[in-house]
């Protein structure tokens, strides 16, 4: 594999593509970079490393820095591991005891100072910006090393770009709808080439949940590498290593534990394990949705009203449900407000 290196401003990195390419919006609420480019950087870091370089170092701790999100991490797993073990490794080379650094903010007319110790070095200081419209200027003063990160978001308009995958699905309702089978076929777009290991994410219904005993039936699917049940058998995980131009296709059962009304849809999302921006998301449903009195018909009493009245009737009804095997009394008050037209 041909890895080149690119320099930008105030940082260096490391990826298998020619160019900064522009992200491609997928439907992502922020930005990911390249797990990829984010590994292979924190590898070439980790050699600076083990050869003391710590000047060379610094423009890849840099980039690596401004390409964690909010919460401290990356895009993957695996690219968070390899990042954070070689920014760890860095800020023990260049740890210095004698710590002490004055910052100064200034955000329009507002100023904020900070003070960063040897006795407050592991404690977050944050500050949050009042004018967004006016520029932001961040001076720093004193011995050691510190990091600063500023973190904003915002909205724009979705923009439409050619999806790297595509995805079939067919839901089949058995036993009465207590029972659900979605099969679903995936395929990567490209002709002629295959993705990296791709993850699909599927999401049951409310109110069903996965049949843990297929799992072993999976394994028997070509390309399909792990199959595992998430959030109370609630979502499956399906790896798949890779995904090729000819479609994958597969079963997936989900059996009713519990009646839900007005059933929104389920999400099904498939993505590039190391390029998460390569992605494609769908969704399905039950071809037979329930009304709250199939859901629950003895929750719903029938009320009998009085044609030469009107007002407001409180009717007080006590009704029993099913939920996860649990057997629950409710009791339901029941404000109607019955208006009669008199002839």
């Amino acid at each position: 594999m041909i890895k080149f290196n690119f320099q930008i401003v105030d940082g260096v990195y490391w990826s298998t593509k020619i160019g900064q390419e522009k992200p491609k919006d997928t439907q992502h609420y922020f930005y990911q970079p390249r797990p990829a480019d984010v590994e292979m950087t924190a590898y070439v870091l980790l050699t600076y490393m083990i050869r003391d370089d710590t000047d060379k170092a610094l423009p890849l701790v840099r980039w690596l820095t401004s390409q964690r999100n909010a919460y401290g991490g990356f895009s993957s797993t695996q690219d968070t591991v390899m990042a954070l073990q070689a920014l760890a490794t860095y800020a023990a080379k260049v740890y210095s005891p004698q710590l002490n650094v004055s910052i100064m903010i200034m955000n329009g007319a507002d100023k904020q100072n900070f003070e960063v110790t040897t006795d407050n070095a592991m404690v977050l200081q944050s500050y949050q910006l009042t004018n967004l419209d006016e520029g932001l200027e961040l001076n720093a003063r004193g011995n050691g090393i510190v990091l600063a990160q500023l973190q904003y978001s915002y909205h724009r308009t979705t923009m439409r770009d050619d999806l790297p995958f595509y995805c079939t699905k067919e839901v089949r309702e058995l036993h009465s709808g207590n029972r659900l089978q979605l099969d679903l076929c995936c395929n990567y777009t490209k002709l002629d080439s295959r993705s990296n290991m791709a993850v699909a994410e599927v999401d049951a219904l409310s109110g069903f949940r996965f049949d843990g005993d297929q799992l072993d039936n999976l394994m028997d699917i070509s390309d399909l590498q792990r199959a595992e049940l998430d959030k109370e058998d609630t979502r499956m995980n399906l790896y798949f290593n890779p995904i090729g131009s000819t479609p994958v296709c597969l079963s997936l059962y989900s059996d009713m534990v519990y009646q839900i009304s007005e059933q929104k849809p389920a999400q099904v999302v498939l993505f590039d394990y190391y390029d998460p921006e390569q992605q494609v998301k769908t969704t399905y449903t039950a071809k037979q949705t329930r009304s709250l009195q199939d859901a629950c018909p003895e929750c719903w009493p029938a009320v009998e009203a009085n044609e030469k009245s009107a007002g407001i009737l409180s009717v007080r009804a006590e009704a029993s449900s099913i939920i996860s095997g649990t057997k629950l009394h409710v009791i339901i008050l029941f404000a109607l407000l019955i208006s009669i037209v008199r002839p």
